[in-house]
């Protein structure tokens, strides 16, 4: 595949997230519109469907589950002095650094993780998952793994190896000196988890950009309908780039939401409880983060529309979904530096209408 026709993908792709912009529309458009609303605020929404599935159902079992999400102690650097201030219009802002591994938790039991039993082989998703101050919009950025950036205290190293060499709190020093946004919360989905999900979804629908093979299993260009047993292999492939395989990973989160979305299986008669019980099992939060501010972060979030979540890629001036392989890559500066302004002004949606090619694949619905 050209990089020509890598680029016309995302454009495409780009095109579909606006959506159309003519007021008056025929009713069948407007369910449309209305069922594209109803898909939830990419990866951090994780989260919240653990939370707002039983939103409804009684105290006792919203306290069972959210209980049942994993807490990573010991992540200093979320009450560090030197955290960067908001300005005073989106101090109220919220953001949460999403990172990803291979790796299933251990240690469950009460719930609660030590900094030494975190996952250990990293799949590669970095992502700044962002709330608006007013809570009825944000953001998911995602970051290039490879991306070469400057390390408190270490010099230059590609952003990945940040969590090899100091941990989330490195990772978190890293990408708040990068970008001067405030991290308040941190979060990690495992992937291998994720294929409990799936399978008790009997699977997802993924939008495959072009063609790949990976571990036995060929997935072709265009709608997938993806199992249990092909997720692995779905998220580690090996013919794209570490760019590709975020972007990858990001949608499959993004197809699962979607999936929960338009089939209503969240919440009241409908909820799917062995989806919501296999996503708990698949998460981990910092230790900060409690069952009521879980809740809390549902409330606000639960209700976000399609429309209201902006999801882009920091770009980059080398490597794309399919060149670059593992070679570090390079930030666009100019660009990025306009991204990193919008984050701090909750307007990642100026952002993305100005800078179109930065913004990342939907969900087939």
């Amino acid at each position: 595949m050209s990089t020509s026709s890598v680029e016309d993908f995302f454009r495409r792709q780009a095109h579909d997230a606006r959506g159309p912009v003519d007021p008056k529309r025929s009713p069948g458009a407007s369910r449309r519109r209305r069922l594209r609303r109803r898909i939830a605020l990419a990866a951090v929404l994780s989260l919240v469907v653990v939370v707002s599935a039983v939103a409804g159902t009684g105290l006792l079992a919203v306290h069972s589950l959210t209980s049942s999400v994993h807490r990573i102690q010991g992540i200093t650097a979320l009450t560090a002095a030197d955290q960067p201030l908001m300005p005073a219009a989106t101090r109220k802002s919220k953001t949460i650094l999403l990172t990803g591994s291979h790796t299933l938790l251990s240690g469950r039991g009460n719930g609660v993780l030590g900094s030494s039993t975190l996952p250990r082989e990293p799949s590669g998703l970095i992502a700044l998952v962002h709330l608006n101050a007013g809570g009825q919009a944000g953001a998911v950025v995602d970051l290039p793994p490879n991306v070469l950036v400057s390390v408190p205290g270490h010099g230059r190293m590609e952003l990945k190896q940040t969590l090899q060499e100091g941990g989330p709190d490195l990772l978190i020093r890293t990408v708040e000196h990068l970008t001067n946004v405030r991290v308040n919360d941190y979060s990690v989905i495992d992937f291998a988890g994720i294929r409990s999900v799936v399978g008790a979804m009997g699977g997802v629908v993924v939008d495959v950009p072009f063609t790949m093979h990976s571990d036995g299993f060929t997935f072709r260009k265009g709608l997938h309908h993806l199992t249990a047993a092909e997720v692995l292999p779905y998220v580690r492939q090996g013919d794209v780039s570490e760019i590709g395989r975020e972007e990858l990973q990001s949608g499959l989160i993004r197809a699962i939401l979607t999936r929960l979305a338009t089939r209503r299986e969240l919440g009241g008669l409908n909820t799917n409880y062995r989806v919501v019980r296999a996503l708990a099992r698949a998460l981990s939060v910092d230790s900060s983060m409690s069952d009521a501010e879980l809740i809390s972060m549902t409330l606000k979030l639960r209700h976000l529309r399609g429309r209201d979540g902006t999801f882009v890629s920091a770009p980059t001036t080398d490597g794309s979904p399919l060149s670059g392989g593992t070679s570090a890559v390079h930030f666009n500066r100019p660009v990025t530096r306009q991204l990193w302004k919008a984050l701090r002004n909750d307007s990642v949606a100026a952002f993305a209408r100005r800078y179109p090619f930065t913004v990342t694949p939907l969900a087939p619905e």
